[in-house]
């Protein structure tokens, strides 16, 4: 019989969180190629010591995975507790954008083993995630055709955006409200961010290629 692995010390706690905050920064930079002496580096630690806090590289990605989803179920439990569906709907929209717009490596990290981690969403995320697009659709303040699988594709689009230069953030919110207003059974026509100025579009598209 194996013998339960002992808490880390405080320090090393401390250090691996800061290991894995260095090597989130750096996979959004740099992709997962990036190396553990790079983010070593950004860490401010030893390689030594991102071998013994986390392992090795694969062990790390996976082990930032894992706290980013943790991170996402946590956030959708919160939002479920809204009074109404539509609330907690709203409010999974605003952080998904947010949690994609930060959290940059997270896009690259599900590239790594796409199957293994598609499966992971579904089991972990997914059924929060209908139970809340059920509860809005009961109260019928959703369209009934809406999904929960849709809520990972459109926030992804507009998270992108929100990463662009020049107004990236201003479009992304535009868009946001576009879709949360969209989405309802009813329509709603509340006013939105004002869209790009015609003579800002050619700026916009040349920040594509950057």
């Amino acid at each position: 019989m194996s013998t339960p692995a002992r808490p880390l010390r405080r320090d090393a706690q401390r250090n691996r969180a800061e290991v894995l905050a260095a090597a989130e920064r750096v996979f959004a930079r740099a992709g997962l190629a990036a190396s553990i002496e790079e983010i070593a580096a950004e860490a401010g630690v030893g390689v030594g010591t991102v071998y013994r806090r986390i392992g090795s590289k694969g062990e790390l990605i996976e082990a930032l995975f894992t706290e980013r989803m943790s991170e996402v179920t946590g956030m959708i439990e919160r939002c479920a507790a809204a009074p109404t569906g539509r609330e907690a709907l709203e409010s999974v929209l605003r952080t998904f954008v947010d949690i994609q717009t930060r959290s940059r490596a997270v896009q690259e990290l599900m590239f790594a083993d796409i199957e293994a981690e598609a499966a992971r969403l579904r089991r972990e995320v997914e059924p929060q995630l209908t139970a809340i697009v059920a509860r809005a659709q009961a109260e019928g303040a959703v369209r009934s055709d809406f999904a929960a699988t849709d809520i990972p594709v459109l926030t992804h689009a507009i998270s992108t955006v929100a990463a662009m230069p020049d107004g990236g953030r201003a479009l992304a919110e535009r868009h946001l409200e576009l879709l949360i207003k969209g989405l309802a059974a009813t329509p709603d026509t509340a006013s939105v961010p004002p869209p790009l100025p015609d003579d800002r579009f050619a700026d916009w598209l040349r920040s594509l290629a950057r």
